[in-house]
């Protein structure tokens, strides 16, 4: 949560990972309003829900004015003011969109942030959301300031040394069952210590196993805590990543989701697996 003034905040998902520290403002960025302020307008990016922007939400009075800027097609639409386009490969084009219609200039630092915004949804423009649209706003973001090549070094080449053994650890719980169809890992709380990581450290695991030659879908499960389970989800098949993410309460895209389960790992682990074998067969039925 970032203040941009007295009366007006913006949440974004939390907690950002440390990699992202070389960000313009990213100092700034706070978890909850003070004590004492009372936001009266509030920007949600990038958010399905209000869950998804953590605890400062609690924070929030009901006369507040929401405004729910997302791309995520599942977003539940909690804002007073809703601005969703789900054809958008990041939240930051339809940013740039807003900035350009109420006339506000793109600073070396706004297209410095918005273009890892762009960079990041579209895993470096290799995923399928890397549209012409996206690689037209990268360009103009380029020319306005942003520097692509210093932007990726600091994205995916200067992760902490805590991130990769967290990596590894991970990665050696990893299981590939169905003839290679799915994959899953987990990152415990164990593993959090023992690499003396926080679990922001374990976004990019979830692309390593959904490198997989032959997968179809991967998922990532993540103890939060004894009774709460978080779990990443892409698809690379006929799975619908957001459908089977919304049947435990999350969301996202077609291709990529996320939810949040208040149930232990193991339990966790048992129902969205099985939940996920389920949906391959499915898809297998349909060809």
């Amino acid at each position: 949560m970032r203040s941009q003034g007295k009366d007006v905040w913006v949440l974004v998902p939390p907690p950002l990972p440390p990699m992202y520290a070389f960000l313009p403002g990213f100092e700034d960025i706070q978890a909850e309003p003070p004590h004492g302020i009372d936001p009266q307008l509030v920007f949600f990016f990038d958010s399905g829900n209000l869950e998804r922007s953590g605890s400062g939400v609690r924070r929030i009075a009901s006369h507040a004015t929401l405004v729910n800027v997302d791309h995520h097609p599942s977003n539940s639409r909690f804002g007073d003011i809703n601005i969703i386009d789900p054809d958008a490969s990041a939240v930051g084009q339809t940013v740039i969109e807003m900035l350009d219609h109420f006339g506000y200039a793109i600073t070396r630092t706004i297209a410095t942030n918005l273009y890892v915004a762009l960079l990041t949804d579209t895993g470096g423009f290799r995923h399928e959301n890397t549209t012409p649209r996206a690689l037209e706003d990268g360009a103009r973001l380029a020319r306005l300031g942003a520097d692509p090549g210093h932007i990726a070094t600091q994205v995916y080449k200067m992760r902490p040394e805590t991130t990769l053994k967290l990596s590894g650890l991970a990665l050696a719980t990893m299981r590939v069952e169905m003839d290679g169809r799915l994959a899953w890992a987990k990152v415990t709380r164990r593993m959090l210590r023992e690499a003396n990581a926080v679990m922001a450290e374990s976004e990019g695991i979830i692309d390593t196993l959904n490198s997989i030659a032959g997968l179809e879908l991967a998922i990532l499960f993540k103890e939060v805590s004894s009774d709460l389970t978080k779990i990443s989800v892409r698809s690379r098949g006929g799975v619908d990543a957001a459908a089977l993410c919304a049947s435990f309460g999350g969301g996202g895209h077609i291709r990529a989701a996320g939810a949040e389960i208040e149930k232990g790992m193991e339990e966790a682990t048992k129902l969205v697996l099985s939940a996920a074998k389920e949906a391959i067969l499915a898809t297998s039925s349909q060809r």
